[in-house]
């Protein structure tokens, strides 16, 4: 890949506590405001999640103490302007503890 030049730039992180995810899809932080192409996704909670960019679809599933980066920027793709995020926990912990993250790159 050549070098564009264009320098990686970081958006502000997406956060939720364990205790504010239920159930049912929350939004998780705010709507994508520039295409981004590499995302880090951390779940330090007691419970796996599910991420979906729709609210109705199960569409990632990450365990308790897990995390994933997804970098698209490889394959010359990217996720879109105006994306939203949700998660929810596949079975709510008795007791929830922790917090989930996502973070954002883009150019």
């Amino acid at each position: 890949m050549s070098n564009s030049g264009s320098s990686i730039k970081n958006d502000a992180i997406r956060e939720i506590a364990a205790s504010s995810i239920t159930g049912s899809y929350q939004v998780f932080g705010g709507v994508f405001l520039r295409d981004a192409f590499r995302l880090c996704i951390t779940n330090n909670t007691n419970g796996d999640v599910y991420l979906s960019t729709d609210g109705v679809t199960n569409m990632m599933k990450l365990a308790s103490v897990s995390g994933r980066v997804l970098d698209d920027k490889t394959n010359d793709m990217f996720r879109k302007k105006g994306t939203q995020f949700y998660i929810k926990y596949d079975s709510v912990p008795g007791s929830p503890l922790g917090w989930c993250a996502l973070e954002v790159e883009y150019v």
